[in-house]
């Protein structure tokens, strides 16, 4: 009888992602190498490039596929940057042995040596493909993003993402007229939200319904599986195969003019644990046969 595929997670240990595929995998028998930091401490990991033999407590590490996350919970718990930069060197290092052994099947294994998404450029992209996107700015330009404000409702984000959407107020006592870093200005969208999942070649939709402006910051969101329609999933099928992504998740908002879904971004590894719990496990399974460890 042969072994059953081995799965590697790499991430931090109360990542909720990492549990919930950690349990699912338990639930079909698939045996798991746990490369996890946080709570229960860090791995004692040794990796001979020459040989690109990777060690776990001394022991060869045997996988025939992996999903790794960049662990934030620890520095959203702590607020310490040294837990953020952390995280990245351990994310670095094991993404590292991952992009150099081409037999172990992970998502994205084309985008994963990018390091990140430009979300002004994918917006470009998302034009050019014909998707619905909010009128957009990226600006440090104070009079300019004083005159939007004063001509309707806007949100500004982060360019490189990492926090909350926030309404666009005005910037009262700048005297040179520039902020020091541009951001990303965007016309305000209403509820409903939808967000689009790909996983290989399945596609899940969900219907976001949240009194908040920016839904991840609300315990009171609700969430419920639709059906994602075609012409999104034609898109957007376009722009990840574009831009090497076989797991990811778009994120879109109702225009209240036109009634219609405008784009608004593409996550390369985004968070799925709260999706994947309404969906009663069918996004955790999509992945397991993803990555080829679950029929």
């Amino acid at each position: 009888m042969s072994l059953k595929p081995r799965l590697l997670l790499a991430g931090g240990d109360t990542d909720p992602q990492m549990v919930r595929l950690l349990k699912r995998a338990a639930l079909h028998g698939i045996p798991v190498h746990s490369l996890l930091t946080g709570q229960s401490g860090s791995p004692r990991l040794h990796w001979d490039i020459r040989q690109n033999r990777l060690l776990d407590d001394g022991e060869g590490v045997q996988v025939s596929a992996a999903f790794i996350r960049q662990d934030v919970f620890a520095y959203l718990k702590s607020n310490d940057v040294q837990d953020n930069a952390l995280a990245r060197e351990w994310f670095v290092t094991v993404s590292g042995w991952l992009l150099s052994s081409p037999d172990i099947t992970v998502c994205n294994r084309r985008f994963l040596a990018c390091g990140g998404i430009n979300k002004p450029h994918v917006l470009r992209l998302a034009l050019e493909l014909g998707f619905n996107v909010a009128d957009t700015y990226i600006s440090n330009d104070i009079p300019a993003m004083d005159q939007l404000h004063d001509s309707g409702d806007w949100i500004v984000k982060p360019v490189t993402g990492g926090s909350y959407c926030t309404v666009l107020d005005k910037h009262e006592g700048q005297g040179n007229n520039i902020l020091s870093y541009p951001q990303i200005v965007q016309r305000r969208l209403e509820q409903p939200e939808m967000r689009i999942f790909r996983i290989g070649h399945e596609w899940f939709g969900f219907r976001v319904v949240s009194d908040a402006l920016d839904y991840r910051s609300s315990a009171a969101t609700r969430m419920a599986v639709v059906a994602p329609p075609g012409d999104l999933v034609e898109k957007l099928a376009k722009l990840s195969d574009h831009l090497g992504l076989t797991f990811a998740a778009a994120d879109f908002k109702t225009d209240a003019v036109s009634g219609e879904l405008q784009f608004l971004e593409i996550n390369t590894n985004p968070m799925f644990a709260g999706f994947d719990q309404v969906a009663a496990g069918a996004l955790s399974d999509a992945l397991l046969r993803h990555l080829g460890v679950l029929p």
